[in-house]
């Protein structure tokens, strides 16, 4: 008997949408996730990746030896070049970590969770994308709670993002994160449909 591979669904939303939170309830459920982002976080501190990004960022960005993530975020977020370069630094990478661990895998279905599933193309190798919507106000103040980040520091990172709007006809499910309604139960209906798929 041949075992089917789980099927890749994305989760994706811009900055502050929820995108974590809602990952959390999903893996109350038993189904693995994959933080893109917390991947990327941790090859910042890859010998190979810092010698990369000093030679295209410079020393500004290091503190000692470690790489100084809202220093590196001021200069990309203000420069589209800078910023494309970044992810074509960071996402290869990113993307070889995924697959990896996808082969061990033997769950239904998994989640690769990331901000940047339709910048990177990422999304033409899922099966399914959940796109998380929240408001532009409430996003907003999750940021500044989270990560200290002044209003305009945020929009720069909202705008260098695709738009809900410009994406919604993309995503197969959507979840509303709007303090309105409660993201269990919109959670549950997803997992249960994509159950079914398989």
């Amino acid at each position: 008997m041949i075992l089917k591979q789980p099927y890749k669904i994305g989760l994706t939303g811009g900055i502050g949408s929820g995108k974590t939170t809602i990952s959390q309830i999903i893996k109350t459920l038993q189904i693995p996730v994959f933080s893109s982002d917390v991947v990327a976080k941790e090859l910042y501190k890859d010998q190979y990746i810092i010698s990369v990004l000093k030679k295209k960022f410079g020393s500004e960005i290091f503190n000692g030896e470690s790489v100084e993530l809202k220093k590196l975020s001021q200069i990309v977020f203000n420069n589209d070049h800078h910023l494309n370069t970044l992810n074509s630094i960071i996402h290869p990478k990113v993307l070889k970590n995924f697959n990896d661990w996808y082969t061990k895998q033997t769950s239904k279905y998994i989640i690769k969770e990331s901000a940047l599933l339709f910048e990177t193309d990422t999304a033409n190798n899922l099966d399914k994308i959940i796109l998380v919507h929240s408001p532009l106000k409430l996003r907003i103040s999750r940021i500044q709670k989270r990560d200290k980040r002044t209003k305009e520091e945020i929009e720069k990172i909202i705008n260098s993002q695709v738009l809900f709007k410009n994406i919604k006809h993309k995503a197969d499910y959507i979840i509303n994160n709007n303090e309105k309604k409660l993201l269990t139960p919109q959670i549950i209906k997803i997992h249960n449909k994509i159950m079914e798929l398989y």
